[in-house]
């Protein structure tokens, strides 16, 4: 028996490989359908590499924040320098008409790592920021002796506030950043990506996005933030732009693409 399919095998083999051996060069039309799927196949793999090139500067853009414009989220991932040191900045406490009230920093802990989080009064710093390079620094009047001081509850510091637990009812970057702006209707028309600051420390720009996956992708614009109207519902905040439509944010976008 074990003969006998070895046999098989070598005559079935034979048959199946001879024309491939033997045969003619394949018809031209064969040889058009070839050159076809080829071309199509070389498409696809050229649309390919063009989204995954756009889609990995879309998050690239997403994760590393825009420093040749001053934004709220570019200063939260800068450290906040004073007599003595230096604390990662974690949040911005902000009114509803956008002005900076204060900064949150992240004092002790593992790099900024369950720290005591600890409010720095806005007025009590100062921002820099230069064009040509996008370097942010950010400075405050204090010293690391009142920063120590107030994260052992001590009131060393009239610009300086422990937050043991923030209020449900305040206001901050963090409660904006990713939130839905409703319109006009009543329906979600974009997303905030972030807010564009001007050099005192008030909002002048809500920087949207019309859509995305997980709100990193989709075209960019810009609104002014005197456009927004700010709502706290009892369980967290609400943005509106009861004037602007879904078409207004779809030319806006289209506007700052082109740019």
């Amino acid at each position: 028996m074990k003969t006998f399919l070895k046999t098989c095998t070598i005559i079935t083999a034979g048959g199946l490989l001879a024309p491939m051996a033997f045969a003619d060069e394949p018809p031209a039309e064969d040889q058009d359908r070839a050159q076809e799927a080829r071309e199509w196949a070389e498409d696809r793999a050229d649309e390919a590499g063009n989204w995954a090139s756009e889609t990995g500067a879309a998050l690239e853009n997403a994760i590393v924040p825009d420093r040749t414009r001053l934004t709220a989220r570019a200063l939260t991932t800068t450290d906040l320098e004073y007599e003595g040191g230096s604390v990662p900045i974690r949040d911005l406490r902000m009114s509803t008409d956008g002005e900076v009230e204060a900064i949150v920093v992240a004092h002790g802990g593992f790099l900024g790592v369950f720290g005591d989080e600890i409010e720095v009064d806005a007025v009590s710093a100062s921002v820099s920021h230069d064009l040509d390079d996008g370097e942010i620094v950010v400075e405050a009047n204090v010293t690391e002796a009142e920063m120590e001081a107030v994260a052992e509850g001590q009131r060393a510091a009239m610009s300086l506030e422990l937050v043991e637990e923030r209020s449900d009812t305040a206001l901050y970057y963090s409660d904006l950043s990713g939130a839905e702006i409703h319109g006009a209707d009543g329906e979600a028309i974009a997303v905030i990506r972030d807010l564009e600051l001007s050099a005192d420390g008030r909002a002048e720009y809500a920087i949207v996005r019309d859509s995305g996956f997980f709100n990193m992708l989709g075209e960019t614009g810009r609104i002014a933030f005197s456009t927004l109207s700010l709502e706290h519902n009892g369980d967290g905040w609400e943005v509106h732009a009861r004037s602007i439509t879904q078409s207004d944010i779809e030319q806006i976008t289209a506007e700052d693409d082109a740019r």
